[in-house]
């Protein structure tokens, strides 16, 4: 009868725990690649959905005529100034989401070249470019850098 060599044994238990780890972990950085996929799509939705929302209700009722009064520069009451601030906010507070989601890597590039364009355009208009100025120090400063560079671009 011949030996048994437990160090060829206890060797041959080693490589083969070598290869268990080595499996798992591309088992998780494949499981890990997936996640990041899938929140990105999330992301991507989440922000479309609020889009959608923000542009229905703008583009409808009160709120689209004080819009384009404030387009065309004609004065505003002191309630439609106050609604139109609202709405200001309340489109720069969305315009900072998709920003941070971009930065963060949860957008895709070409979606927020889009979304882009439309701020730019947006900040064309003297009463946006005027409200900016006045609220700008409540955003954080990489998107204050961001805006504020979108507006150099379009003058």
């Amino acid at each position: 009868m011949s030996a048994i060599n437990w160090e060829a044994i206890g060797a041959i238990g080693d490589f083969a725990g070598s290869i268990g780890v080595f499996v798992s972990l591309v088992y998780v950085a494949i499981q890990m690649r997936t996640t990041a996929a899938e929140t990105r799509d999330a992301s991507i939705h989440s922000v479309m959905e609020l889009a959608i929302q923000f542009r229905a209700t703008s583009y409808t009722g009160e709120l689209a005529e004080i819009r384009l009064k404030a387009a065309s520069g004609e004065d505003l009451t002191p309630l439609e100034s106050l609604k139109f601030q609202g709405y200001l906010s309340a489109l720069f507070e969305l315009n900072e989401l998709v920003f941070v989601q971009y930065q963060k890597g949860n957008l895709d590039p070409e979606y927020f070249e889009a979304w882009q364009r439309r701020t730019g355009a947006a900040m064309s208009i003297p009463r946006i470019k005027q409200f900016w100025a006045q609220t700008k120090a409540g955003y954080r400063t990489t998107f204050v850098k961001y805006v504020d560079e979108l507006m150099l671009a379009g003058a």
